[in-house]
């Protein structure tokens, strides 16, 4: 009699995922390629070297012992790890020979191709590739390398597309960081993309048209997206044509605030960026229409037909909507799945993620650190990990709830899988996401066929009654999906707010979640103690981050922060919490004190104004008598640039504000003290004065703080 078989699977033979060990030594060697520095790819290459020839004598020499082919084995990884430690190293573009600044000269024009532009109300921000630099003397010096170049609104700029190549002229400037704290860093997201510089250029003069790369696959990608978005424009308006646009073409510029707010507060905001959701749609319409519908996987030549279409639409697809990250990764995931197609092998799904991850890296090894990269294959695999299981909890008789639950299932495997890295990243969860993650993908499958089947009506065939149809369908599917966000964004309790969720709080739930997918997956007593003791530990982390959070709050802190023509300080204690200066508006908050109050937890209770009408005297030891300031210990003079004489204090001062263009040259005579004044130069204050403080402050020995340069001034430091 045989014995009885078990309810839960095995693990998996590490034969079956052979590439699983192998993307985790190439990301363990970019990783720490990443945390040594760059400039050192020659070592890198000599110690792969050494170690492939290592390998190739163990595979030479063969022995029928365990150990020798166990060495051998942990060589080749360690081979791998070293050529992802030179690759990061190799393909750092400033580390490159022809990188553009290593041979810019002060008269040369640069020259480039525009990858991507994207048109804002007070410039337009172009993506470029650069090609070139022009001396005076007409050479054409190759250059590589890439930069974002800023040029004013016209007529001009406004004809630019993408894949148009310019002349330019103009000195490129880093990046820089965030000026005020727990803003989000622009100079990191954009380093991930290869770009370090930018450019901002005054006068439509600075800058011409010189050619189109009109004939590549990319530039007739491009074309195919505008004529594509030209037959959404015709038929829907709004947040609709907004929200059909990012949904189905990629294109998320026409998005407003409130739809984004929206739909990022319910958990549904990657719906509105292609994705591998997408991809995986469009593989499965044509994927059933092929073999489902017209039967023509039956035999060799049918499944190689299938599996060719599928991979053509796909990789289409991905073109045309931007080949973004997740959309590269997608594709590569369902081509291989549609190779498995035409061999009819059984394709193990960390496998073909591990292969699409490995292509990925090694082609561009800063991908891994773009968190659309890392939510990408984090939702799948929650997906794979959890949805089998959460599906066979509930049996519904109706077809249609089965579908409805196994929707909801897929949505809770992705929000498991992506939970670590959104808590991390956004700090916020949403906790309507089970309902709202179903609506989304429900009329997410809903939305892209009718994209697509009115892209292809409308397209071939002009303005036609089927036109009108698939457009007022497809515009009516986006409505019925806005409405439903809005509906779930507008209930209470919506959004879980986490300001103080780090690295550690992420790692530890990470473990977790991997230790409950394997409880539910292969069983064992191991696993409840790998889920739950993590959440002891997180439970603990988290109390005695909150303690001291708490402690660090009743002491004073000032922020003085870096707002472009405009001064504002933040001060709290305890629960108590003024802002003095001018109240930022709501599009200023994100960039400027909105975080930080966010983080820590207060909200102003008044904004007052610097130069008061009345003396304020305030709680927490914090009063106002222009020019004078103090807020706890310290003791602040404003300096005012459009006061007509400045005024001084009876009490030395600890600090000095600078506002509004004062000069060093009228800096008063300060009352004597044991050390001199830390003097903070606002933003509020021109660059042109910033030259000026620096050189007095040289010469009077004053410690000086320039938010400019510095960022946010806090206190204590």
């Amino acid at each position: 009699m045989s014995s009885p078989k078990p309810d839960h699977a095995p693990p998996p033979a590490w034969g079956s995922v052979p590439m699983l060990p192998v993307v985790g030594a190439l990301i363990a060697g970019i990783l720490v390629s990443d945390a040594v520095g760059y400039g050192l790819a020659r070592p890198w290459l000599v110690a792969a070297g050494v170690t492939g020839a290592l390998v190739l004598g163990g595979l030479y020499f063969r022995s029928a012992s365990r150990w020798p082919a166990i060495a051998t084995t942990c060589l080749l990884l360690l081979l791998v790890f070293l050529l992802g430690g030179w690759r990061t190293q190799s393909s750092y573009p400033p580390a490159r020979e022809d990188f553009f600044l290593a041979g810019l000269e002060a008269d040369d024009l640069l020259a480039g191709e525009i990858m991507a532009i994207r048109p804002g109300e007070k410039t337009l921000r172009a993506e470029i590739t650069l090609t070139a630099l022009l001396g005076a003397d007409s050479l054409h010096r190759p250059a590589t390398g890439k930069l974002l170049l800023y040029l004013p609104p016209s007529q001009k700029a406004a004809t630019l597309v993408a894949g148009d190549r310019l002349v330019f002229a103009g000195t490129p400037t880093e990046l820089r960081p965030p000026l005020n704290p727990g803003v989000f860093d622009l100079r990191a997201y954009w380093k991930r993309q290869g770009v370090y510089h930018q450019l901002f250029l005054r006068e439509d003069g600075d800058w011409r048209r010189v050619g189109t790369s009109a004939t590549g696959i990319r530039a007739t990608a491009e074309e195919w997206r505008r004529t594509w978005f030209k037959t959404f424009q015709d038929h829907l308006t709004g947040d609709r044509l907004a929200v059909a646009a990012a949904l189905v073409l990629g294109k998320r510029d026409l998005i407003s605030e409130e739809v984004k707010s929206a739909y990022t507060d319910t958990g549904a905001i990657h719906v509105l960026a292609v994705s591998g959701l997408h991809v995986g749609i469009v593989y499965l319409l044509l994927y059933t229409l092929l073999a489902r519908v017209l039967r023509l996987n039956r035999t060799r030549g049918g499944r190689t037909l299938v599996a060719a279409l599928s991979v053509v639409a796909v990789w289409t697809f991905a073109l045309v909507s931007g080949l973004s990250p997740s959309v590269q990764r997608a594709a590569l995931m369902f081509s291989v799945l549609a190779l498995g197609g035409i061999l009819r092998r059984k394709t193990y799904i960390f496998n073909t993620l591990s292969i699409a991850a490995f292509g990925m890296l090694w082609l561009n090894p800063a991908t891994f650190f773009q968190v659309g990269f890392q939510l990408s294959f984090t939702a799948i695999i929650g997906i794979v990990l959890f949805t089998s299981y959460l599906t066979r909890l509930v049996y519904f008789g109706s077809r249609l709830l089965r579908s409805a639950w196994s929707a909801m299932a897929a949505s809770t495997g992705a929000q498991l899988g992506t939970l670590p890295l959104s808590l991390y990243n956004f700090q916020q969860f949403p906790l309507y996401f089970l309902l709202s993650g179903t609506v989304v993908i429900l009329s997410a499958f809903a939305g892209m066929f009718l994209g697509i089947l009115h892209g292809l009506v409308a397209g071939l065939g002009g303005p036609t009654l089927m036109a009108e149809l698939t457009g007022w369908l497809l515009g009516t599917v986006i409505g019925l999906q806005n409405a439903f966000i809005f509906f779930f964004g507008n209930l209470p309790g919506g959004l879980l707010k986490v300001p103080w969720f780090d690295g550690v709080a992420a790692g530890l739930l990470a473990v977790s979640i991997g230790g409950l997918a394997a409880w539910l997956r292969w069983k064992g007593r191991l696993w409840p103690v790998v889920t739950f003791l993590p959440l002891l530990v997180l439970g603990g982390w988290v109390g005695w981050s909150h303690n001291a959070r708490q402690l660090e709050r009743q002491s004073a802190r000032i922020i003085v922060y870096h707002i472009s023509r405009s001064s504002l300080m933040d001060y709290t204690q305890g629960t108590a919490a003024y802002a003095f200066g001018t109240a930022p508006t709501e599009e200023e908050l994100p960039w400027s004190a909105g975080p930080q109050r966010e983080q820590w937890g207060y909200q102003p209770r008044l904004t007052l104004s610097l130069l008061p009408a009345a003396d304020t005297t305030l709680e927490a030891g914090a009063a106002l008598q222009f020019p004078c300031l103090q807020l706890g210990g310290t003791r602040w003079l404003i300096l005012d640039g459009e006061e007509v004489a400045p005024k001084t204090c009876d009490l030395a001062p600890t600090h000095v504000l600078v506002t509004r263009n004062f000069r060093p040259a009228a800096f008063p005579g300060l009352p004597p003290s044991a050390s001199p004044p830390t003097v903070v130069v606002d933003g509020s204050n021109a660059f042109y004065r910033l030259e000026e403080w620096r050189a007095w402050a040289a010469t009077a020995g004053y410690p000086l703080h320039l938010t400019a340069d510095s960022g946010a001034y806090l206190f204590p430091q």
